[in-house]
């Protein structure tokens, strides 16, 4: 979980870099004012998402999260029962 949360800070870190170098040089340029509406969008999903899968993981517990994650990699492996 913790490798998870570096990749996802990471990506919000880069994100960030990413919103604060558009705001600076978007001006009224179009395309670069949608690109950052975009990045702020994806910005906000990430955060929820990572707080909808705390939220899920929490209430799964931690001896039900195997038992879960048992089910889920059966479905998505073609040849599972």
């Amino acid at each position: 979980m913790l490798s998870e949360n570096i990749t996802i800070d990471k990506l919000i870190n880069d994100i960030d870099q990413q919103i604060e170098i558009l705001t600076a040089i978007a001006q009224d340029n179009a395309i670069l004012t949608e690109q950052l509406r975009l990045l702020l969008e994806s910005r906000e999903i990430i955060l929820c998402q990572q707080l909808e899968t705390e939220r899920l993981a929490e209430l799964l517990g931690s001896d039900d999260i195997a038992d879960h994650a048992t089910i889920i990699d059966r479905y998505r492996d073609p040849g599972g029962t």
